[in-house]
C-alpha cells in the first residue's frame, strides 16, 4: 500500500494549514483593527482636549480605561468569529502584542515610580524619557511584525508609514505639549483603521 504521508505530502499539508491559518487570521483581524484604531484615535483626541484645557497630563490614565473597554469589546466580537486552529502563527502574534502591553505598561509605571522618588528626594520630578516616542516605536514595530506574520503587506506598510508620520509630527512640536498625544491619532487611523478596512473588504469579497 502506497504511503500517502510521505515527507513531501506532509510538508505540503503543513504549508497549506499555515496558509489557511494566515488567511483566516487576516479575515478575522479587520474588525478588531478598526475597533482598536477607533478607540485609540478617539481616546487621543479626548486626552488632548482635557490635557490642553487643564494643563495636566494626568489624563493619560484614560489609556488604561480604553484598554479595558477594548478588551471587553474584542472578547464580545471574538465569540462570533471563525475559529483559528492553534498554530505557531497565532501563538507568535499573541505573544508579540502581549509583550507590547507588558513593556508599555511597565515603562509607564516605572516613570511614575521614578518621578515620585525624585519628588520625595526634593529633586525635579520630571523624568527625561520620551514615553510617547517609545510607545510609537514599539507599536509600529509590533504592527509591522504582525503584518509580516500574517503575510499582509498592507498591514506592515501602514504600520511603517504611520510610525514615520507620527515620529516626524512628534519631533516638530514643542516638548511637553498636549499636541504630542495626537501622534496616536495618526497611528490609530493610518496603522489600524485603514489596513483594517482593507482586510475587511477582502473578507467580504
Amino acid at each position: 500500500m502506497e504511503n500517502n504521508f510521505s515527507a513531501e505530502n506532509s510538508l505540503r499539508l503543513i504549508t497549506e494549514t499555515i496558509e489557511r491559518s494566515r488567511r483566516t487570521m487576516a479575515k478575522n483581524s479587520g474588525k478588531p483593527m478598526i475597533l482598536w484604531g477607533t478607540l485609540v484615535a478617539v481616546t487621543a483626541v479626548i486626552i488632548y482636549f482635557l490635557w490642553a484645557k487643564t494643563g495636566n497630563p494626568i489624563w493619560n490614565l484614560l489609556w488604561f480605561a480604553m484598554s479595558a473597554i477594548g478588551g471587553i469589546c474584542t472578547y464580545v466580537m471574538g465569540r462570533d468569529r471563525e475559529k483559528v486552529p492553534a498554530t505557531e502563527i497565532n501563538r507568535i502574534l499573541g505573544k508579540v502584542w502581549m509583550w507590547f502591553g507588558i513593556f508599555a505598561t511597565g515603562f509607564y509605571v516605572m516613570l511614575w515610580v521614578v518621578a515620585c522618588i525624585r519628588y520625595a528626594a526634593n529633586m525635579d520630578g520630571v523624568v527625561g524619557v520620551d514615553m510617547t516616542m517609545l510607545i510609537l516605536m514599539m507599536m509600529g514595530l509590533c504592527g509591522a511584525i504582525s503584518g509580516s506574520v500574517m503575510n499582509q503587506k498592507a498591514v506592515s506598510l501602514s504600520s511603517v508609514l504611520a510610525t514615520a508620520l507620527a515620529v516626524i509630527f512628534l519631533l516638530l512640536i514643542p516638548d511637553g505639549s498636549p499636541l504630542q498625544i495626537l501622534t496616536f491619532l495618526i497611528l490609530g487611523v493610518v496603522a489600524l483603521i485603514i489596513p483594517g478596512l482593507i482586510l475587511q473588504r477582502k473578507a467580504n469579497a
